[in-house]
């Protein structure tokens, strides 16, 4: 994954004492040393700014670094002209206070106080730091951005490709995100030329190399390692691709490719069912923030147990409680969809909706298989951090008219979703747990 680039632009006023003490060097050299740790590069320092002048020449520095996230470091305490221009960048902004170097007699720095000035005058989204750089509770806040901004930036500037449009009637699908995504969109006479031109040692070399446990013999799996091929090769140029992976696939195939997909995701693609372009961003975001592979999921029951979660067998084997298999998908009987449990554990989830909205949701999954394909039971559901029962949170979903797709990513990660949102300028929709009146 490629590293955030973060610049840092120290603030002094010369009148106090501790902006002659260094403090931005050691500062610096010591963010430097943490970068490799948490994932992000030091692109752009600015030499210490006093003034307004130097203010905006550092600024017009930061905007063409191509900077993730500006760090504007309160040293000492400044009046707003010596930061405003950095603030008004559009560029995700932190301010950040350096801790005073002693407790007593005359005030070294006031930093925390120019913090505070800051903040009262920042008129975007802007998260605030303070401490050294070696202090857990700075440490903790700067990971949670940085896991932000890495959902951010591929909602920014990924590039997907929307192979064959949504699935038929499923007009929900039909909404692309809002945020920068850039969504390339081809028929399915695309694939059937990528099928065309997988060659027959390619898909005996691909055979030979199957190593999971199948209902189907080899030969039976042919046409299943033609189609991974040939979405392999339309694949590769982009960040994910929303399929429509029925009717016409297995129509014209004789194969679901949902066994071709899982084997993909395993390999490190991203792919969403349904022609789910929506879905996908959010696969693409959890993806980023957590480091593992996100699913897409149905609701599918509701019982003692929790919500149960299902897909038609899609998922990656990162995602597996126990050995995965080949079987029969439930309704065609045709090969092949991967069968398996969804590990217990932590799951953060988040959906996106027209007019930049969003739901950003969480629980655990039991580790109890339900129906054939991939499928699990949510337990202790969140939404937006709030905890829900599973009736709360399966009347949220449907009052708010939320399509019938779950993207879940592995871990909590709820507080850099929320995070993400607030960068991207999406308003996060509350839960809606009304049980027994008509809500419109």
């Amino acid at each position: 994954m490629q590293n955030l680039r973060i610049g840092l632009v120290p603030i002094v006023r010369p009148l106090f004492r501790g902006s002659r003490f260094g403090l931005e060097h050691t500062s610096r050299q010591a963010l430097e040393a943490l970068g490799p740790k948490l994932g992000f590069e030091l692109a752009y320092v600015a030499e210490p700014v006093a003034d307004a002048a130097q203010a905006e020449a550092a600024a017009r520095a930061a905007q063409d670094a191509k900077l993730d996230l500006l760090l504007i470091q309160h040293v000492t305490f400044a009046t707003g002209e010596a930061f405003l221009p950095l603030l008004e960048l559009p560029i995700p902004v932190g301010l950040w206070a350096l801790p005073e170097v002693w407790e007593s007699g005359p005030l070294p720095q006031n930093a925390l106080c120019g913090l505070n000035l800051g903040v009262s005058l920042a008129q975007k989204p802007t998260k605030w730091f303070y401490g050294a750089v070696e202090d857990a509770w700075f440490q903790t806040r700067l990971k949670l951005s940085l896991d932000a901004l890495r959902g951010a930036r591929v909602l920014r500037a990924g590039r997907v490709l929307w192979l064959g449009g949504h699935a038929p009637g499923f007009f929900a699908f039909g909404a692309l995100p809002e945020t920068g995504l850039v969504v390339e969109r081809a028929d399915l006479n695309e694939l059937w030329e990528a099928l065309a031109g997988v060659s027959e040692a390619e898909v005996a070399e691909r055979a030979a190399a199957f190593r999971e446990l199948s209902e189907y013999p080899l030969e039976a799996l042919r046409e299943s390692f033609r189609l991974e091929l040939a979405l392999e090769k339309l694949a590769r140029p982009y960040d994910g691709v929303a399929l429509r992976e029925w009717p016409e696939i297995p129509d014209k195939t004789g194969v679901m490719a949902y066994a071709a997909m899982a084997r993909l995701a395993d390999a490190g693609h991203t792919l969403a069912p349904e022609g789910d372009v929506m879905g996908l961003a959010g696969m693409l975001a959890l993806k980023a923030i957590s480091g593992q592979p996100a699913i897409l999921l149905d609701i599918t029951h509701i019982s003692s147990k929790g919500l149960m979660l299902w897909h038609g067998g899609e998922a990656p084997q990162a995602w597996a409680d126990g050995p995965t298999r080949l079987v029969p998908h439930f309704n065609r009987n045709l090969p092949a969809v991967r069968d398996m449990t969804l590990r217990q554990g932590p799951i953060s989830g988040l959906r996106l909706l027209p007019g930049r909205k969003a739901v950003v949701h969480g629980g655990v999954l039991s580790g109890e298989k339900g129906y054939d394909g991939d499928s699990g039971y949510l337990t202790r559901p969140t939404w937006a951090g709030e905890p829900l029962t599973p009736r709360q949170f399966l009347a949220s979903w449907l009052n708010h008219r939320i399509p019938h797709h779950l993207a879940v990513g592995m871990g909590s990660h709820e507080e850099a979703l929320l995070e993400m949102c607030a960068w991207l300028g999406l308003e996060v929709l509350p839960p809606r747990p009304e049980e027994r009146r008509l809500v419109w």
